[in-house]
C-alpha cells in the first residue's frame, strides 16, 4: 500500500504550528458495534447542558459511545484526543482552538495569534476566544477525550475559566477516568450537568448477547451468558476478551477466572495472547513502545517489511487496535492492551528496549516528528542525541511556545549534558518566557562561569551565547520594570568593545517570537515600562546607540525600538520625527513580518495624518494596513481588531457615529473581564464611542474600572487618557469640580512624563481654558494649583491655537534641557572640564556605574550620542558655567 505524503505524515500546519491531524478526528465505528439507545438518550441531553461528564475506569467504552453519538449529530462537533504531550499549556489550547477552526475557520484566530506572544496570559487569550464564541450564535459541542492525562494545573485553571464564562450555545463534553477538577455543584443543582458513569456504561445482558452474536456469528447459551455477566459485570473490555478467548478455542477461560477487573484483563489477555501466532506476538510486544502506530514505523521496529500490513490484520481481528483515521494509516492500541503488552515485554521479551526506542526515534526524526523523536531518544537514555535534537529544535519550540514540554525535556537530561552552553541558554530563555525567576539567576551565573573559563577557545557559538546572556538579563529586567538595571545592562553592552559573530546572534533575535502582547501603543506595555514616556525615551535612545554600534539596522527586533521611538515622539508632539521613526519601523517590520511592531507604527502614521487634518490620507493608510495584515496572515487576528479600533477613532473624529456604534455592538464587553493588556486600546475606543453617543453612564463605569487597574499597575499613559475621559464626562454632567480635579491629575502626570499629544484633542479645549483662567484668577483650591507649572499649561494651550497643529520638536527639545537635575548639571560641568568617568565618580563620591547612568540621561535629554556632542550642545544652550 502506498501512502500519500500528507497522509503518511499525519500533520498539518496551523499558523506555522505543526499539528497531528488524527487528534482532531472523531474515531470511526468499530466492528461489531452495538448501538446503545438508552445511553444515546442520555447524550441527547448534551445540547441542553453546559457540561457533560463521561467518567469511568478504562475499558467501559467511553470513546466508542461518545464518538458514535457525535457522528450521528447534525450540530457541529469539535473533537480532541488528548495524550500526555498536551500537558503543555500552549499546545493544549492550540489543539482545542484548531478543533473549533475545522468547523468555523474564523473563530479563535485572535487567540491563536495571541498564543504566539511573549507574555500571553490564559485569561487574555480565552477572553478573545469567548468573544468569538459569543458572536458565533450556533450550537457547538466540544469533546475532550482522555482528559485524565492532563496534570498541568494551569490547563485545569484555564479550562475552568472558559467553562465558567462560555456562552449557552457551547457545550463541553469531557471523557475521563477520574473526575476533572471543575466546580460542578451549581450546575448539578440547576440541571446544567449531564453525567454518565461506569454504572450507566455497563453492558446489559441483551447488549452482551447482541455483541456475542455479532463477533462469533453464533448465539450464546443462557448459562454462558450468566457466567459472562457475573464475571465481567457488564465491563465491555472483559466481554470482548471473553469473545476472543472463545474464538481462540478457550471457551472455559472465563469460567475458570475469579477476581476484579484488573485481574480479569490480565488473565484473559494472557489467554488470548498465548494462542496468537508467534510472529504476531513478537509484533505486538515490539511495537508496544509506540503511542501512535504507523505501518512503516512498525516495520522498522520489527525489521520485517511485510509487517507493514500487520496493523490492518489486527484491526480485522478486533484485537484492541484502534484506527485513528479513515485511511488505515495511523492506529493506536487500547490503553489496557498497551499496558498488558508492555508488562509482557518486561517479563519475557529479551529485545533491547533502548535499541527499539532508538530505532523509533530515528524513524520519527527522519519523518519530521521531532517531539516524538525526542521522547524516544530520552526513553532510550541516549541523552547525547536527545540533547542534540533539543538544541536543534529549541528555536522552533520556543517560537511555538511549547515551553512546558521543552522545560521537562531539559530537566530530564543529566547535569553534564544540560549544562552545555547551548542547552543551558535554552533553559534560561524557557524559564524567562515562562515567567519563572527563582532559578534564573543561578542558571545565568553557571552559564557565565562556563563561558568565562580562562584560556578556553571561544567559538562563534559561545560568543553568541555570551551575547544571549546579556540580552536575557536585560529582557528579564525589562519584564520586571527595573529601569535602572535595564539602563546599566544596556550601557555595559555598549561599553563592551567585542563584536559578536554576525552568524551567532542572540537566540531571541532569531526566535521570531512576538514581543508585543497586543499593547497599542507599544510603549504602554512592558517594552515601554508600562507607558512611562521618560523611561521609554531614555532607554530606546540608548538602545539606538547599541543598534548603531552592532549594525543591527534591519534586524527584526530593531523594528520595536523604532516603533517605540515613533510613539515617544508623537506624545512629545514631535510629529516629523515621529513619522520618520514610524516609517522605518514599518519598513523593518514588514520585511521581517513582525506584526507587533508594524501595527502600532502604522497607527502612529494614522494619528499623525489625523493631527494634520489629512483624513483622506489616514483612511488610505488604514486600507493599506488591512492589506499588509493579510500578507502577514493576520486577518481576523487580534491585530486586525486593534486596527479596526483605530479606524473607529478616525470615524468618530469625522462624526460618523453610526459606523462606530455598529463596531460597538459587535464587541460584547463582559463586566467581569480583565480589560488590561491587549484589550485596553479597544476599551478606550469603546469608551470614546459611548461618550460621543451620549451614553455617559456606560462610559463612566468603564473609565472608573480602567483607571483603578491602570493605577494599580502603574500604567501612566493609560491613567492620563482615562483621567481626561473622566474629566469630559464630569464636565458633561455639570460637575465642574470633579472635571477640573481629573484634568489636574492628568496634567500632573503629563508634565512629569513630558506628554503633549494626548492633551491636543479638541474635546478638551474648553475645559483646559477654564482650568487656565481659574488658575490665572487664583480661583482654585490649593489642591488644584499645586504641581502643574504655568509654562507647561501654556505649552498645552498653544497646541489648541489655530486649526493646524504645531510641531513641537524644537520647543520640546528646549523644554527637555531644563529638566536636567542638579546632579546631572554637576556631571555635565565636570564632563566639560575633561574629567573621565572615574574622575567624576571620585569627585562626586559616586560609583562609575552611577556616573554612566547620569551621562546616559544627559545624552538623552540633549538628544546627543556621546560626550563631545553633549559638550557642544551644552555650550550652544548656555548650560555651562
Amino acid at each position: 500500500m502506498t501512502y500519500p505524503p500528507e497522509q503518511a505524515n499525519g500533520q498539518f500546519q496551523m499558523n506555522d504550528y505543526p499539528l497531528v491531524s488524527t487528534k482532531l478526528y472523531i474515531p470511526h465505528k468499530p466492528s461489531a458495534y452495538v448501538a446503545r439507545e438508552k445511553l444515546n438518550a442520555l447524550l441527547d441531553k448534551t445540547p441542553h447542558c453546559k457540561l457533560t461528564l463521561v467518567i469511568s475506569p478504562p475499558g467501559f467504552g467511553k470513546t466508542t459511545l461518545v464518538s458514535q453519538w457525535c457522528l450521528n449529530q447534525t450540530m457541529p462537533v469539535g473533537w480532541v484526543s488528548l495524550d500526555r504531550g498536551e500537558n503543555d499549556w500552549h499546545r493544549f489550547w492550540t489543539y482545542l482552538i484548531s478543533a473549533i477552526q475545522r468547523l468555523y475557520p474564523g473563530v479563535g484566530h485572535k487567540s491563536l495569534s495571541l498564543l504566539q506572544t511573549m507574555s500571553c496570559s490564559p485569561e487574555q487569550m480565552i477572553s478573545w476566544l469567548l468573544n468569538d464564541l459569543f458572536e458565533l450564535g450556533h450550537d457547538l459541542v466540544l469533546v475532550l477525550d482522555d482528559y485524565y492525562v492532563i496534570e498541568n494545573e494551569d490547563i485545569h485553571r484555564s479550562i475552568a475559566f472558559l467553562f465558567e464564562r462560555m456562552p449557552p450555545s457551547v457545550h463541553l463534553v469531557m471523557l475521563s477516568r477520574k473526575q476533572p477538577p471543575l466546580s460542578t455543584g451549581l450546575l448539578r443543582v440547576s440541571g446544567q450537568l449531564n453525567e454518565i458513569s461506569s454504572a450507566d456504561l455497563r453492558f446489559t445482558n441483551q447488549e452482551m448477547t447482541l455483541f456475542w452474536e455479532r463477533r462469533t456469528g453464533k448465539g450464546i447459551q443462557d448459562a454462558a451468558l450468566k457466567t459472562l455477566s457475573e464475571r465481567t459485570e457488564g465491563w465491555i473490555a472483559g466481554i470482548q476478551l471473553a469473545v476472543l478467548s472463545h474464538l481462540a478455542g478457550q471457551p472455559d477461560a472465563l469460567r475458570r477466572f475469579k477476581g476484579d477487573h484488573r485481574y480479569v484483563v490480565d488473565y484473559l489477555m494472557q489467554e488470548v495472547f498465548v494462542h496468537l501466532p508467534e510472529d504476531t506476538r513478537h509484533f505486538l510486544t515490539t511495537t508496544a513502545i509506540l503511542e501512535r502506530l504507523h505501518p512503516r514505523l512498525c516495520a522498522a521496529l520489527t525489521g520485517k517489511a511485510e509487517d507493514a500490513s500487520k496493523l490492518q490484520e489486527l484491526e480485522r481481528l478486533s484485537l484492541f487496535v484502534i484506527p485513528l483515521d479513515a485511511d488505515g494509516i495511523w492506529y493506536r492500541y487500547h490503553p489496557l492492551f498497551s499496558d498488558f503488552l508492555r508488562s509482557r515485554w518486561a517479563k519475557e521479551d529479551q529485545t533491547d528496549l533502548a535499541s527499539l526506542h532508538d530505532i523509533a526515534s530515528r524513524w520519527l526524526e527522519q519523518h519530521h516528528y521531532t517531539n516524538e523523536a525526542i521522547e524516544h531518544a530520552l526513553a532510550a537514555k541516549d541523552y547525547e542525541r536527545a540533547g542534540e535534537l533539543i538544541a536543534a529544535s529549541a528555536t522552533n519550540l520556543l517560537k511555538r511556545r511549547e515551553l512546558a514540554t521543552l522545560h521537562r525535556w531539559l530537566m530530564e537530561l543529566p547535569d553534564p549534558i544540560r549544562e552545555r552552553p547551548e542547552l543551558l541558554i535554552t533553559l534560561v530563555w524557557t524559564e524567562l518566557i515562562m515567567g519563572r525567576s527563582e532559578n534564573l539567576e543561578g542558571y545565568v551565573r553557571l552559564l557565565q562561569k562556563i563561558l568565562d573559563v580562562p584560556g578556553r577557545h571561544k567559538s562563534s557559538l559561545h560568543i553568541a551565547i555570551g551575547e544571549d546572556v546579556k540580552v536575557a538579563k536585560t529582557y528579564h529586567a525589562m519584564l520586571k520594570g527595573d529601569f535602572e538595571r535595564c539602563i546599566a545592562l544596556l550601557q555595559a553592552m555598549l561599553d563592551d568593545e567585542s563584536l559578536p559573530d554576525i552568524e551567532g546572534l542572540p537566540m531571541l533575535f532569531g526566535l521570531g517570537i512576538e514581543l508585543n502582547d497586543g499593547a497599542v501603543p507599544l510603549i504602554r506595555g512592558y517594552y515601554g515600562f508600562n507607558g512611562s514616556i521618560k523611561k521609554s525615551e531614555s532607554y530606546h535612545r540608548l538602545y539606538a546607540t547599541f543598534i548603531e554600534k552592532q549594525s543591527f539596522h534591519d534586524f527584526p527586533f530593531t523594528a520595536y525600538q523604532r516603533t517605540a521611538m515613533s510613539e515617544v515622539c508623537l506624545e512629545r508632539n514631535r510629529l516629523t520625527e515621529a513619522l520618520q521613526f514610524a516609517e522605518d519601523a514599518i519598513r523593518i517590520a514588514s520585511l521581517n513580518r513582525i506584526v507587533g511592531a508594524y501595527l502600532p507604527a502604522e497607527i502612529v502614521r494614522v494619528q499623525i495624518a489625523m493631527a494634520r487634518g489629512d483624513t483622506k490620507h489616514a483612511m488610505n493608510l488604514l486600507e493599506g494596513a488591512t492589506e499588509q495584515l493579510e500578507l502577514m496572515q493576520q486577518r481576523q487576528s487580534q491585530w486586525e481588531a486593534l486596527l479596526q479600533a483605530c479606524k473607529v477613532r478616525c470615524l468618530l473624529s469625522l462624526g460618523e457615529l453610526n459606523a462606530a456604534q455598529e463596531w460597538c455592538s459587535a464587541m460584547p464587553w463582559s463586566r467581569q473581564q480583565d480589560m488590561m493588556g491587549n484589550r485596553e486600546y479597544e476599551l478606550l475606543t469603546y469608551i470614546r464611542v459611548q461618550m460621543c453617543t451620549g451614553n455617559w453612564k456606560e462610559a463612566q463605569y468603564w473609565c472608573e474600572q480602567l483607571l483603578s487597574q491602570a493605577r494599580s499597575a502603574s500604567r501612566t499613559m493609560t491613567e492620563i487618557e482615562t483621567l481626561l475621559c473622566l474629566a469630559q464626562i464630569y464636565e458633561n454632567q455639570e460637575q465642574a469640580h470633579f472635571a477640573l480635579l481629573h484634568l489636574h491629575e492628568a496634567l500632573l502626570l503629563g508634565e512629569r512624563e513630558g506628554c503633549l499629544q494626548c492633551f491636543s484633542e479638541t474635546n478638551y479645549r474648553k475645559l483646559l481654558r477654564q482650568y487656565a483662567e481659574m488658575r490665572q484668577n487664583n480661583a482654585m483650591t490649593k489642591a488644584l494649583t499645586a504641581g502643574v507649572s504655568r509654562s507647561f499649561l501654556q505649552h498645552i494651550l498653544s497646541l489648541h491655537i489655530g486649526q493646524e497643529p504645531k510641531d513641537s520638536t524644537k520647543e520640546s527639545e528646549a523644554h527637555s534641557v531644563f529638566m536636567l537635575t542638579a546632579r546631572e548639571e554637576e556631571v555635565l560641568q565636570l564632563l566639560a572640564e575633561g574629567l573621565s568617568n572615574k574622575s567624576i565618580a571620585s569627585r562626586l563620591v559616586l560609583t562609575e556605574g552611577t556616573v554612566k547612568l547620569h551621562l546616559h540621561r544627559i545624552y538623552s535629554k540633549l538628544q546627543v550620542a556621546n560626550r563631545i556632542q553633549a559638550i557642544q550642545e551644552a555650550k550652544q544652550k548656555g548650560l555651562l558655567k
